[in-house]
C-alpha cells in the first residue's frame, strides 16, 4: 500500500480500506492538513510537517470458515476386510484462523449403512457393526467440520464444504498428493539439480517405485530418482535454442512393491527466459559545475542515458537516484528535490541506477557530481520535534533523563536551554553545551504522570562572516514520562473476612467465593493474576480459581463425614505482572455444610438381653446406641420401638426416645419376646435404620453379672500411647455364689468411634481373690487430630444354667500430643527497591502446624543467625523487615534461611532421645 488516505473526523478516525486480523499491528506515517471545516487530512506521504506515526490495532472476530488439512485429496482410506468395532481408519484434521475456534466433525450423509462412525471431537474416523467389509467395494462417507463459535444462526454453523471420504474394502492403488503437477524452472537450470519432488501414499504401506516418461518432444531431459519421486534434470536448458520445447508434458507413474498396485499423474514443466544482460551507461562519471545552492525545487541539472542488450521487458529501462534531494524522470533528466545547501555539502556525489524489467531485474550504474556554492541561512534543528524519555518515579537525584541532540548544517556550535532562559525547569536540569538533560541534584518528588520541557537550541554564528549578529533560534518539546515502579505487591484486604461455606455434595465447578486482590502500582504492574498455592502434604487441587475474575470454585465433591471434615483450608496467590513479579497470598477456611447424606447407625447389629421374670415394672431393660455422621438435627437420633413378629410384645416395654432405654412397663409372663428398635434422624429427609432386640426370660433364681460400674470414664490418654498398652481396666462379678467364671467380650460397633476398625483389644486377666479382670489395650495408631474420642462398650457372661449378661460403657478420650511439625505453605520470592530505609516490610511467610491445641499447634518463627544482620521478623506474626538500606550495585540477591517452631516440646519418637525441644522446620 502506497497511499492509504484517513479521514479524521472529531478525533474519529475511520478507515478508509479494509483491515484484517494478518495486518495487526498496522503502521501509518501520518502527515496533518488543513482540508475544510471539522476535517483533517491524514495522508503516509513523506512530508516534513505536522508528520505523527499512528499504530491501529486489530481485534479479531469469529468470521474465518475451516477448512480440511487432510492431505493427499480426495480424501481416501481402506479399512481391512475383519477389523473388528472401533478400527481407526482414518483422522480428519481442519484448521480455522480464527483465535477463537471450536472445530467439531459432523457425518453429514452416510453410504455405507452404518458401517463407520466419526468422533465429534477428534475427528477419527471408527468402524462400526461386527460383520466383515466386502473386498473392493467402496463405502463413502460425507463429513465436514463446523466452527461451534461460528453461529450463523440457532443451529447452523461456520463449515468447510461437505468432503467425500472413500473408504475401499481391502486394497486400492496408491494415491498421489497431487492430482497433477506443474512447476515452472528457468533456462539457468543447473544439470542434476532437483527439479520437483512428487510423492504418492501407498494404502498397504509398501514401498514405492517411480518411473518417467515424455509425452512429445524432450525425451531425455529430465529424470526421476525411483525410490523417492524427485524429479532432476537431466540436459542442459537453451531457451533461445528451437529445438528445444519451452514446456514438457511427462507422466509419473507410482508402482507398488511386490507386484503391487499403479497409478499414474500428469507432470508438466514449463522453462522461462532468463535476464541476462545488465544495462550500461554511455559514461562512468557525470559531472554539473557551479549549481546555486538555492535554485528553485524541480530545476533540471543535466540528463544521463543508459542501454540494454536484452529485448523486449527485459530491455525497458527505468532509472534511479540514490539521493532524496534530486530526482530523475524516464529520460535520465535529473532534476533538484529540495533546497540545496553548501554549508553542509557542496559537493553531492550521486549513485544513479538504470535498472531493466526483467526477472530478476539488472542494474548498471553511473556516478554523478553536482558541485553548490553557500549561503549562510540555516537555522538549528533538533533531531526530533518531540522527546519522549521515561524515568522511574523513584529515581534518585542526577539520574539521566535523556539527550537532546540539535545540528546546524552552517556547522555553528549550539548553545541548549529552556524557553524563558536558564537551564533549570522545575525537576530537570539541562546542560548548555551537550543537550543532557538530568534530574536536579537535590531532593526530587515526581507526583506527576508526566512533565513537559520546552528546550531551546541557539546558533553561535560561527560559521561565516557576521555570522553572530544573526543568531537563529529553534525549539523542541521534551515529555519527560514517570514510569511507575513495580513496589507494590498485591494485598487481599478483606482476606480477614473471608468465611464461605459449600454444601458438601454439591457438584464440581460449584461457586464458593470471589476474592479480590488490589495492588497500587499502575498499568502493567497493576494487573493481577490469581492461583491455587498447593497445601503441604495435599493431594490434587481441591479448588481452582479463575485467574482474571478470582471467582473460587470446587474443584471435587466434598464429603463432610470423609476425609475432608468440617474445614478446608486454602490459599489463593494473587500475582502482578510487573518483572519481577510480585506475590500476595491470602489463607481462609471453607466450610462444608452438612447434608443429611448419613443414615442412623446401631453400635450392634442385634441386642439380646436376659432378664429375670420378677423384674420389677419401671427397670432399666438394656440401652440400643446409635449415631449419625451427620451435624446437628442431620445427626440427631432419636429412638422408637415396634413388635413387627407379634404386636402383644409391644405392650411389655417402651423406649425413652432421647437415651434408647428399653424400660419395662408390664410385668413379664412369657419365655421370650422379639422387638426392634428404630433409630431416626432429624434431617430432611429423614433417615432411619432397624436393630432386632431379642429378651430371653429366666427364672427368678436366675442373677446376672454385676459391674462395678456401668459407665467408665472419660477415661483420658494421651494419642501417642503404645500398641499394647493399657489404657484403663474393668471388672464385674459374676452374680452366681461359689461360680465367679465371667466372660469379657469387647463389641466391635458399627463405626469407627464404636471400635468398628478394631482400634482397640480386650485381654482378660485373673486378680487377687480369683477375679477376672478386663483389661482393654491399644491395637492401631491413634490419632487425635482425625478422632478424639471412642465409646467402647463392653458384654460381661455369667457361666450359670442360665447365661445372663450385663454391658457397661468405657469412654476413652484422647489428649493431643506435639506430633505434627510446622509446614510453611509455600516459597517466597520477593522484591526490594535499593534505597527503601530500614524496617520497611518485605513479605510474611505463613506455616501452619495440624497439631489439635494450643500450645501444640502455636507457630512462632525466626530468621537463622546470619540472614538476621540484614532482616527482622515478627516471631508471631511472620512479617519480615528489612534491617539496612539496601545497594543493588553491592549485592543484587539475598537468600534468607527462615524457622517456624511450634510451641511445646515435642512426642515425636525420634525426639525423644537427647535434650526436648519443640518441633522445627526450615525454609
Amino acid at each position: 500500500m502506497n497511499h492509504a488516505n484517513v479521514l479524521l473526523k472529531r478525533s474519529n478516525i475511520c478507515c478508509a480500506l479494509t483491515l484484517y486480523l494478518w495486518h495487526l499491528p498496522f503502521p501509518l506515517a501520518v502527515d496533518a492538513s488543513d482540508f475544510g471545516a471539522g476535517a483533517i487530512l491524514l495522508q503516509s506521504d513523506d512530508k516534513e510537517s505536522g508528520r505523527q506515526r499512528i499504530i491501529i490495532h486489530i481485534q479479531d472476530v469469529n468470521d474465518e470458515l475451516p477448512y480440511f488439512i487432510n492431505r493427499p485429496l480426495p480424501m481416501q482410506t481402506v479399512v481391512q476386510l475383519n477389523a473388528v468395532p472401533g478400527t481407526p481408519v482414518f483422522k480428519l484434521q481442519a484448521r480455522d484462523p480464527d483465535t477463537d475456534h471450536n472445530i467439531h466433525y459432523v457425518l453429514v450423509r452416510d453410504r455405507t449403512g452404518g458401517r463407520f462412525e466419526v468422533d465429534e471431537r477428534s475427528g477419527e474416523v471408527r468402524t462400526r457393526g461386527k460383520e466383515p467389509f466386502m473386498l473392493d467395494k467402496e463405502y463413502v462417507l460425507y463429513v465436514k467440520a463446523e466452527d461451534r463459535n461460528g453461529k450463523l444462526g440457532q443451529y447452523n454453523y461456520q463449515s468447510t464444504p461437505e468432503m467425500r471420504l472413500s473408504i475401499m474394502g481391502g486394497k486400492r492403488a496408491p494415491q498421489f498428493y497431487m492430482e497433477k503437477y506443474k512447476t515452472s524452472i528457468p533456462e539457468s537450470q543447473k544439470k542434476d539439480s532437483d527439479i520437483i519432488e512428487v510423492k504418492a501414499k501407498s494404502f498397504a504401506d509398501r514401498q514405492i517405485r517411480y518411473t518417467l516418461r515424455a509425452i512429445g518432444s524432450g525425451a531425455g531431459t529430465f529424470n526421476i530418482d525411483p525410490s523417492v519421486g524427485i524429479v532432476k534434470l537431466a540436459k542442459d536448458l537453451d531457451y533461445e535454442d528451437l529445438r528445444q520445447p519451452k514446456t514438457y508434458s511427462l507422466v509419473v507413474t507410482a508402482t507398488e512393491d511386490s507386484g503391487g498396485f499403479s497409478t499414474s499423474v500428469d507432470l508438466t514443466i514449463t522453462v522461462n527466459d532468463v535476464n541476462d544482460n545488465s544495462p550500461r551507461f554511455e559514461l562512468p562519471d557525470y559531472q554539473a559545475h557551479n549549481v546555486d545552492e538555492d535554485v528553485p525545487y524541480g530545476t533540471s541539472i543535466l540528463r544521463v542515458s543508459a542501454s540494454d542488450l536484452d529485448s523486449g521487458k527485459n530491455a525497458e529501462i527505468t532509472y534511479i537516484v540514490q539521493s532524496k534531494d534530486f530526482t530523475i524522470d524516464d529520460r535520465g533528466i535529473i532534476y533538484s528535490n529540495k533546497r540545496l545547501d553548501a554549508d553542509i555539502n557542496n559537493t553531492y556525489v550521486l549513485t544513479v541506477e538504470a535498472t531493466d524489467r526483467g526477472d530478476p531485474q539488472l542494474t548498471g550504474t553511473a556516478t554523478v557530481r553536482i558541485y553548490t556554492e553557500n549561503k549562510n541561512d540555516e537555522f538549528p534543528k533538533f533531531s526530533q520535534d518531540v522527546y519522549t524519555p521515561n524515568v522511574d518515579e523513584n529515581a534518585g537525584p542526577n539520574t539521566l533523563v535523556t539527550t537532546v541532540v540539535a545540528s546546524d548544517k552552517d556547522g555553528d556550535n549550539i548553545h541548549f536551554g529552556y524557553v524563558g532562559g536558564g537551564t533549570v525547569s522545575g525537576m530537570f536540569q539541562i546542560e548548555e553545551r551537550t543537550g543532557v538533560i538530568r534530574l536536579i541534584n537535590g531532593k526530587i518528588k515526581l507526583d506527576k504522570d508526566k512533565y513537559e520541557l520546552n528546550v531551546t537550541a541557539t546558533d553561535d554564528g560561527s560559521c561565516c562572516k557576521d555570522g553572530r549578529l544573526t543568531p537563529h533560534t529553534s525549539t523542541a518539546l521534551v515529555v519527560v514520562f514517570i514510569t511507575d515502579v513495580n513496589d507494590n505487591k498485591p494485598e487481599f484486604e478483606d482476606c480477614d473476612t473471608y468465611s464461605p461455606t459449600v454444601e458438601e455434595g454439591a457438584p464440581s465447578g460449584t461457586t464458593v467465593i470471589t476474592v479480590k486482590a488490589t495492588d497500587k502500582d499502575k498499568g502493567h504492574n497493576g494487573l493481577i493474576s490469581y492461583s491455587i498455592v498447593k497445601q503441604p502434604n495435599q493431594k490434587g487441587a481441591k479448588f481452582v480459581v479463575d485467574e482474571i475474575s478470582g471467582v473460587l470454585t470446587a474443584n471435587k465433591v466434598f464429603d463432610r463425614e470423609g476425609e475432608d471434615g468440617r474445614f478446608v483450608s486454602v490459599t489463593v496467590k494473587a500475582t502482578d505482572r510487573g518483572s519481577p513479579p510480585l506475590e500476595g497470598a491470602c489463607s481462609f477456611k471453607v466450610e462444608i455444610t452438612d447434608i443429611n447424606d448419613n443414615p442412623p447407625l446401631f453400635d450392634r447389629q442385634e441386642y439380646k438381653e436376659h432378664v429375670k421374670q420378677d423384674t420389677p415394672v419401671g427397670t432399666n431393660i438394656l440401652r440400643v446406641s446409635a449415631s449419625d455422621e451427620d451435624a446437628d438435627d442431620n445427626g440427631a437420633v432419636v429412638y422408637n420401638l415396634s413388635a413387627p413378629y407379634d404386636p402383644s410384645d409391644f405392650s411389655y416395654f417402651k423406649i425413652n426416645p432421647e437415651s434408647g432405654w428399653v424400660i419395662l412397663q408390664k410385668a413379664l409372663d412369657r419365655k421370650h419376646y422379639n422387638l426392634q428398635a428404630i433409630a431416626l434422624d432429624k434431617g430432611k429427609p429423614q433417615h432411619h435404620a432397624t436393630v432386632e432386640l431379642t429378651i430371653e426370660v429366666v427364672n427368678r433364681d436366675s442373677n446376672p453379672p454385676v459391674w462395678d460400674q456401668p459407665v467408665y470414664g472419660p477415661i483420658v490418654i494421651k494419642e501417642n500411647l503404645g500398641r499394647g498398652e493399657v489404657v484403663t481396666s474393668i471388672k464385674a462379678r459374676s452374680g452366681i455364689p461359689d461360680e465367679p467364671t465371667v466372660f469379657y467380650t469387647l463389641m466391635r460397633g458399627s463405626n469407627e468411634q464404636t471400635n468398628s476398625k478394631d482400634t482397640f483389644y480386650l485381654t482378660p486377666r485373673q486378680g487377687s481373690n480369683n477375679e477376672m479382670w478386663a483389661d482393654i489395650m491399644v491395637n492401631n495408631p491413634l490419632d487425635y487430630e482425625r478422632l478424639q474420642q471412642y465409646n467402647l462398650t463392653v458384654r460381661v457372661e455369667n457361666n450359670g444354667h442360665n447365661i445372663l449378661a450385663a454391658e457397661c460403657t468405657v469412654y476413652v478420650t484422647l489428649e493431643d500430643v506435639n506430633d505434627e511439625i510446622p509446614l510453611f505453605i509455600e516459597t517466597e520470592q520477593e522484591t526490594v527497591l535499593e534505597g527503601v530505609p530500614p524496617m520497611t516490610k518485605v513479605t510474611t511467610v505463613t506455616a501452619v502446624d495440624k497439631d489439635g491445641t494450643y500450645p501444640n499447634n502455636k507457630v512462632t518463627y525466626k530468621i537463622e543467625e546470619g540472614d538476621d544482620k540484614f532482616f527482622t521478623i515478627d516471631k508471631e506474626l511472620g512479617i519480615i523487615y528489612t534491617k539496612i538500606e539496601f545497594d543493588r550495585e553491592i549485592k543484587q540477591a539475598y537468600a534468607i534461611k527462615v524457622s517456624a517452631e511450634d510451641g511445646a516440646l515435642s512426642d515425636r519418637p525420634h525426639e525423644k532421645f537427647g535434650t526436648a525441644k519443640p518441633n522445627k522446620v526450615l525454609q
